[in-house]
């Protein structure tokens, strides 16, 4: 029956790498915005600060810096440029303008000529006449009666006056916005003959009506010139964790300004720049630690299940950083706990390539909060780095738990060290020392419990293999080795001796000893389902002697798949399962190929129809096994064996299984596979050594010579004792018997 595979079984590796990505990105995402998110206020203007807020960022504060851009823009003076035709428009225009006041003045006098009563005045019908005579210059009814009221001598005055003077300010230029001050000083030229009311209510109105500056201001070279004073100025900046508002003091709008554009005010403001940065770095290391991963340790990731134990020791250990970082001390981070776990989960190189990662998320996540100086910044920098290697270092050979938190108390002093080398460039307090010391203790501590407590748990969650896990597989008292030992004596026995084999081969090539070994133990537990069927384990009758070929090759490879199934039930770890699965590979089952072939004639049988299901052994460990499996079934049925004829035949089966291309999926090389048959001659050399031939001896005569002896003795020892002299033929005697 096929097993049911569900959707994600189907995916593609290079698919379900890409996905794990994204959900180690999004984990890692919602961790650090939850880090970084800095805590919100109830303020608006107006408003008493209850508390000290700081920049959790460089910050620019926009609107005193667009304020005194402003004025420095505003202050830049204008770049003029003179125009010659203005001088000869103006004094144009002021000629037209004083012909149309004269008409307007020679009106007055003619009106007035004509009264007769002295208390006469101008009416509103001679005010219309006059206004409809100007159309250059403005006047009201007073100005026009001041006009109407002028003599003629008067008014000419005024006329040479205010033209002379006009064409001298043209000579010294007239400035654009500066109409005012050319009035002022042509009315400090003309004043002294001219009359005043003459001249403010004639003369200053047709002046404002026909004077034009003849420097105008030159429109582009002053809007450079204030771009460039615009843009020189300096924008003004809140440093990290300098005060934008202090406590007791009231807030105003410039910084309520800056708390909203920071994301620290209640509401909908949010900082996009803090969490988009954040963001960022985050896919960057991220991005290196891939890489890092791809070409330190290729196949860290082609499991499933150890890629989601790298994510959980990793988030875990980050989590648990983070917050006592921010409630104890950054000293107390228990950031060896990814290191201490992975290196015992699933090796040194995985934990290398996690902690290389946790040691930038690490140092990222803490400096990005408030008060974290650079010299904190490369304490945690140094301690997770240096310390994380050193830990695994010592721990990739020893997983006992005791030595877990001897290698805790190390790294704890190193992280001392390296603390106290930084600190010492910043401080001398010895009270911060010795609280250093108690922290970075406490935080090796810390990781080493942690370590001890959940090691059982992710082994029991994800069935890993470790070595304290195949130390507690090896225990005889295990039900499948008890089973095996009882109920397949010869099999057990087999098992035993391939396991010697195996270990031997691994440590000689540098393979797990110890996994090669505990699956030597199980690779055969499938015989459990038809123990008799297999010749270890058979007293007397062959019951494959009367049974077809094809149906005792069905029974003979089936053995593997039951093993298999015995494994997952019995929640054996997937490297051990593996190993029972490939141990035979796709080999043929010769014998009863050769017996079917002698039975129905070559063209008549199929040989793969004689295979094992396979696969070919994956791993070096898996490869070992099926040679030391080939090899010890193999020389045990020499006859007579010698060192010689073991020798032989083990580079025969060796080189057999090469030809067959049975080693071609896996990692061994030539050396390895040299070195693998001189364990093995080593290994059987002690099975099948030389032992003398001991020869036949019957018993009772011994007995019998030996009784005849002691009598004679305790004769001779009777006169010896009362001081009667020894015949001279006993010796003779004693010595012939």
């Amino acid at each position: 029956m096929e097993k049911s595979t569900t959707w994600i079984d189907q995916l593609s590796h290079r698919v379900k790498l890409v996905l794990f990505t994204l959900l180690t990105y999004l984990v890692l995402l919602l961790i650090c915005f939850l880090t970084i998110s800095p805590e919100q206020y109830d303020l608006s203007v107006g408003d008493v600060a209850s508390k000290t807020i700081t920049a959790s960022r460089d910050i620019v504060d926009e609107i005193t810096t667009q304020r005194r851009r402003e004025q420095a823009a505003a202050a830049v003076s204008p770049v003029y440029f003179k125009d010659d035709t203005v001088s000869d428009t103006v004094l144009a225009d002021l000629d037209a303008a004083f012909s149309e006041l004269r008409a307007v003045r020679e009106l007055g006098e003619q009106i007035r000529a004509g009264w007769t009563d002295e208390n006469e005045t101008f009416t509103d019908e001679d005010y219309a006449q006059a206004t409809g005579m100007l159309t250059r210059v403005t006047l009201n009814n007073y100005q026009l009666r001041t006009l109407m009221s002028t003599d003629e001598r008067d008014f000419e005055t005024l006329y040479q006056s205010v033209t002379s003077a006009t064409r001298t300010t043209l000579v010294s230029t007239i400035t654009e916005g500066q109409i005012n001050d050319a009035i002022n000083n042509i009315q400090q030229i003309v004043a002294y003959n001219t009359r005043t009311d003459l001249w403010y209510n004639v003369a200053i109105p047709t002046l404002r009506a026909c004077l034009k500056p003849n420097m105008l201001i030159d429109q582009e070279a002053t809007e450079e010139n204030r771009q460039k004073a615009y843009d020189a100025v300096e924008p003004t900046v809140y440093k990290q964790d300098q005060n934008i508002v202090v406590k007791g003091d009231r807030v105003r709008e410039v910084q309520i300004a800056v708390l909203e554009a920071l994301g620290l005010l209640r509401g909908d403001s949010v900082d996009i720049q803090l969490y988009l940065g954040a963001a960022l770095i985050l896919a960057v290391i991220l991005a290196a630690t891939y890489l890092f991963a791809f070409l330190f340790e290729p196949q860290i990731f082609q499991s499933g299940r150890n890629a989601f134990v790298l994510l959980i020791a990793g988030v875990l250990t980050l989590t648990l950083s983070l917050l006592i970082g921010q409630y104890i001390s950054v000293s107390a981070m228990p950031v060896m706990l990814s290191a201490m776990l992975v290196v015992n989960l699933l090796g040194a190189r995985p934990a290398y390539v996690l902690n290389f990662a946790l040691s930038m998320l690490i140092t990222f996540l803490t400096v990005t909060g408030p008060g974290l100086e650079t010299s904190q910044m490369l304490s945690v920098l140094l301690m997770t780095n240096l310390g994380g290697v050193l830990c695994i270092y010592l721990m990739r050979r020893n997983p006992a738990r005791v030595f877990v938190f001897f290698t805790g108390l190390i790294v704890g002093v190193v992280d001392f060290v390296v603390m106290l080398c930084v600190g010492t460039q910043i401080s001398g307090d010895p009270t911060g020392i010795l609280m250093s010391l108690c922290y970075a203790l406490l935080g090796s501590t810390t990781s080493a419990i942690l370590c001890v407590g959940l090691q059982p748990i992710l082994e029991a969650a994800f069935n890993l293999v470790t070595p304290s896990k195949l130390m507690e597989l090896s225990n005889p008292n295990q039900p499948l080795l008890r089973r095996l030992m009882i109920e397949t004596p010869g099999t057990y026995h087999h098992s035993m001796i391939v396991a010697n084999l195996a270990e031997a081969a691994a440590e000689t090539i540098g393979a797990d000893a110890v996994l090669v070994r505990v699956g030597a133990y199980y690779h055969d537990i499938g015989k459990l389902v038809r123990p008799l069927y297999f010749k270890e384990n058979q007293i007397g009758e062959n019951p494959h002697d009367k049974t077809d070929p094809r149906v005792s090759t069905a029974i003979l490879t089936e053995h593997t798949r039951d093993g298999v199934e015995l494994a997952k039930k019995h929640h054996l770890p997937e490297p051990i399962i593996d190993m029972i699965r490939q141990h035979h590979g796709d080999t043929v089952a010769m014998y009863f190929y050769a017996k079917t072939v002698k039975q129905m004639g070559e063209g008549n049988v199929d040989i793969n129809d004689f295979r094992y299901d396979g696969p070919k052994p994956q791993t070096a460990e898996a490869a070992i096994l099926m040679l030391s499996d080939t090899v010890e079934a193999a020389v045990r049925s020499i006859p007579e064996p010698t060192q010689e004829k073991i020798s032989a035949m083990i580079r025969k089966l060796v080189r057999g299984k090469m030809e067959d291309g049975q080693l071609d999926e896996c990692t061994l090389t030539f050396r390895d596979i040299g070195k693998i048959c001189t364990a093995f001659e080593t290994v059987l050399k002690g099975v099948f050594h030389e032992r003398i031939e001991y020869p036949s001896v019957n018993l009772n005569r011994g007995k019998r010579n030996r009784g005849a002896r002691q009598e004679k003795k305790g004769a001779q020892a009777g006169p010896n004792a009362d001081g009667a002299q020894q015949t001279d033929g006993a010796p003779k005697a004693e010595g012939k018997a």
